[in-house]
């Protein structure tokens, strides 16, 4: 059920960084954000650009310094759905990589579980199973990386710097989610009865290793995303509050 796990997760990654990137856009989007998000923002655009090119997909207009998701424009893709689901998903995984890739450079600051879900039955209850199990797994990473996390360590805070710019950059554009939720569904369900059917790629160290990786990193993205979205709109709740109470005494006088 690791695929099923999988499948999740990235889904719900799409919907936590689309809604925290589109709050700070809205309404903190100033010179220090787009500053802030601008790796992030090139990683995105870059990524949907190789893959526009790797799919022999022609680029229209490309803005690499664009933190609200529209920096890139490309014509109609030669195999409609199959290349639009390959560029659109190309971010999910070009800043996942360079998450991965910068936490090697900084020698694992921080370890988080990689361990597969155990075999859930196919049913009701074992839907339940896999989902308390995904939000198990979030869970144990939010609490791995808060008591390894130490402020005064400098690579620990570049790595908790690119966690947060990369992860809120996965966010997809907002007409893309027709082709990321089916395509992903699709995906996934191809290798989960490829798996049934005894065709098991788990059993190749490669994929093992791929899948692996990507588990650990769909947790942690998970549990990044959901906490800034948490305090996001505690800070947004706030600030409206205080607003209306004091804007309003303000306009009596």
């Amino acid at each position: 059920m690791i695929y099923f796990s999988l499948a999740i997760g990235i889904i719900l990654i799409m919907f936590l960084s689309f809604a925290t990137n589109g709050l700070w856009v809205k309404y903190i989007n100033n010179k220090f954000l787009k500053g802030f998000l601008l790796p992030g923002a090139i990683v995105h655009e870059l990524s949907h650009a190789l893959l526009c090119l790797i799919t022999g997909t022609t680029i229209s207009e490309l803005n690499l310094f664009r933190t609200d998701n529209t920096g890139i424009k490309y014509d109609k893709p030669k195999v409609p759905f199959v290349f639009d689901f390959i560029i659109t998903s190309a971010p999910l995984f070009g800043c996942a990589f360079f998450i991965l890739f910068i936490s090697g450079i900084l020698s694992n600051p921080i370890r988080v579980n990689n361990a597969f879900p155990e075999e859930i039955l196919f049913s009701f209850n074992g839907l339940f199973n896999l989902i308390r199990y995904l939000l198990d797994s979030v869970w144990i990473t939010f609490n791995s990386f808060r008591s390894q996390f130490r402020i005064e360590e400098v690579r620990h805070v570049l790595f908790l710097f690119a966690i947060i710019v990369f992860t809120v950059s996965m966010s997809p554009h907002k007409q893309d989610f027709k082709y990321l939720i089916p395509g992903f569904a699709i995906l996934f369900a191809i290798l989960f009865f490829l798996e049934k059917f005894g065709v098991s790629l788990l059993k190749n160290s490669w994929w093992s290793y791929f899948i692996k990786e990507l588990w650990k990193i769909t947790t942690l993205s998970i549990s990044v995303l959901a906490t800034l979205l948490f305090f996001t709109l505690i800070i947004m709740g706030f600030i409206k509050g205080y607003r209306l109470t004091f804007g309003q005494k303000g306009s009596n006088k």
